[in-house]
């Protein structure tokens, strides 16, 4: 069974029109795009719910103990967020107008990041998988596809931001990190820092 035939069968939804995927590929991985220009939930069911429920683990945990997700730092242990259901953790991680993530051959989500306003967001890694250098991998194909024009997304590079929540506990080294990628301090505000692209 090819690829395409596999994707569909695990991960994609077909239920919605407005809902487009698309895949790419960069040093022998998949990238998945999500499109969802009108936020419209994702159909999570029996075929797919297996891929999405590794996501929004990734994303977040909801055992306030162990807070392996990526975006567990932005919430205290009492925070009623950990009591969110699979579907409302769909709607607060997943309703984004542009996704794009790495997958390994095993339909692993490895680097997640999502796009909007002109805007990088919620970029984050796998804790399985960290230290690879997976979101080197998926930063450098998202501006592989941008320098080419084939970025199913608008994008005005020049004014291309990122932000970082200043409660991030490795805020610095991800200061480091995308300034490596062309990524400069452009504000400075209460709650963010805010980098933009030197073009």
């Amino acid at each position: 069974m090819d690829i395409i035939n596999l994707f569909q069968q695990n991960i994609i939804d077909n239920t919605k029109n407005s809902i487009n995927f698309y895949l790419t590929k960069t040093n022998g991985m998949f990238v998945l795009h999500i499109i969802n220009k009108f936020n419209e939930k994702l159909n999570i069911n029996k075929t797919n719910n297996h891929f999405f429920k590794k996501i929004l683990n990734m994303l977040f945990d909801t055992n306030n103990k162990t807070k392996k997700g990526c975006f567990n730092y932005e919430h205290d242990d009492n925070d009623s967020i950990y009591n969110n259901n699979f579907d409302e953790l769909v709607n607060k991680f997943l309703l984004k107008e542009y996704i794009i993530i790495l997958i390994d051959k095993k339909f692993n989500p490895l680097s997640y990041l999502c796009i909007s306003d002109n805007t990088l967001w919620s970029l984050c890694t796998n804790n399985l998988f960290r230290n690879k250098g997976y979101m080197t991998i998926l930063l450098k194909h998202l501006f592989k596809l941008i320098n080419n024009n084939k970025l199913k997304i608008k994008i005005d590079l020049p004014n291309l931001l990122i932000f970082i929540k200043k409660n991030n506990p490795i805020k610095t080294q991800l200061n480091s990190y995308y300034n490596s990628f062309g990524f400069n301090n452009f504000k400075d505000l209460d709650d963010y820092i805010i980098m933009k692209y030197k073009y």
